[in-house]
């Protein structure tokens, strides 16, 4: 006969309160509104200033640590194709082990699956500093520090722009999530003639619960009766908003 473990109670009444007091279910994460109008133009030109400047730092700073592990290798018997391919080599493992952990981020992998993306990285990273310092023939910490900037920058670099790529990515996700009536809030439309602002003048003001009337459109926008009517059945065939939890416990 087995012996029962002094545990086994703590288990039990463990189970049993957890069973007793469910864990609540995690909210889901709000959607933050897609900023309009200058905000939007403004968003834009930082993201396109960010991807240039990441880009060009990128660029340098691996053409910088190129040449540091060229003149190491050129030191180290190497010389001709296995020269300059060996560069290459060194610094594929960053590249690499920060295009992985950026698939890790998007997949939501956990950390011990990240755990080989941080190794090859961080190992790539390691020794593309002391090949490139290794070449300096000067001993002082200036010297050597100044060797070890375009790996580091090139990591730097190359990690934020992807982090800041992952970002993206997810709030377009988020926002392509939400329901349809919160993505019509959150992604205004740009009208592109008189026609589609009224639609969306007419949408809110009717959410407002005080639309506007067809002689109204026709006024304001300079439309039509037919167009003021077509405009009017547009808006009426889409989904209403539901009404806040509050104001139906306040009607009741």
């Amino acid at each position: 006969m087995k012996r029962r473990s002094w545990l086994a109670p703590l288990a039990a009444l463990r189970h049993r309160r957890r069973a007793r007091d469910p864990k609540p279910a995690t909210p889901p994460a709000p959607v933050t509104p897609a900023p309009a109008g200058v905000l939007r133009v403004v968003r834009v030109a930082a993201l396109w200033a960010i991807a240039t400047v990441i880009t060009a730092a990128s660029g340098a700073s691996f053409t910088e640590s190129y040449r540091g592990l060229w003149l190491w290798a050129r030191h180290h018997g190497l010389a001709g194709f296995w020269a300059a391919a060996f560069p290459v080599q060194v610094d594929a493992f960053i590249v690499v082990g920060e295009l992985v952990l950026l698939v890790a981020m998007i997949d939501r992998w956990t950390w011990r699956e990240r755990a080989g993306a941080w190794s090859v990285a961080l190992v790539g990273l390691a020794v593309s500093i002391a090949g490139n310092i290794g070449h300096v023939a000067a001993h002082d910490v200036q010297s050597r520090g100044t060797a070890a900037i375009p790996p580091v920058a090139a990591f730097a670099a190359l990690w934020l722009g992807l982090t800041v790529l992952k970002r993206v990515l997810a709030r377009h996700a988020t926002q392509d999530d939400a329901p349809t009536e919160v993505r019509t809030l959150l992604l205004p439309e740009v009208p592109t003639d008189a026609e589609a602002a009224a639609v969306i003048a007419l949408r809110a003001t009717t959410w407002a619960g005080n639309p506007l009337s067809g002689r109204q459109l026709e006024a304001r926008f300079g439309l039509t009766r037919a167009q003021a009517t077509k405009v009017r059945q547009a808006v009426d065939g889409e989904p209403k908003p539901t009404p806040a939890d509050d104001d139906t416990e306040a009607a009741a």
